[in-house]
């Protein structure tokens, strides 16, 4: 138990490493423009709330193109193509490792 164990915690350790380097790609990207446009005074409300979700919409929007530009980055800096294998390799042998310790409980029964 302790072998698999001991192989979980070099999952996390390497997905955290992981993690942190994507999210570096994030912050290192442009933010668009935060500045919210003013409405016309004595719109009608239901303008005015169409007009709150479109700008919702459009900064929903803007936040998921930031986020996938960021991500396709991420894929290709070699460091973080390297990072994802040592995590992926770390998941496999941890998996190994469980259902090895498994297997012999299993036959002792």
């Amino acid at each position: 138990m302790a072998e698999s164990k001991a192989a979980w915690d070099k999952v996390g350790e390497d997905f955290k490493t992981l993690g942190r380097q994507v999210k570096q790609h994030y912050d290192q990207r442009p933010r668009p423009g935060s500045e919210v446009q003013k409405g016309q005074e004595g719109q009608a409300a239901p303008a005015a709330d169409r007009r709150k979700v479109d700008e919702a919409l459009e900064k929903l929007r803007n936040s998921l193109d930031q986020a996938f530009s960021a991500l396709g980055d991420a894929v290709r800096d070699p460091e973080v193509g390297e990072q994802t294998k040592k995590a992926a390799t770390s998941l496999s042998d941890a998996l190994t490792a469980t259902f090895s310790e498994a297997s012999e409980r299993f036959r002792k029964k």
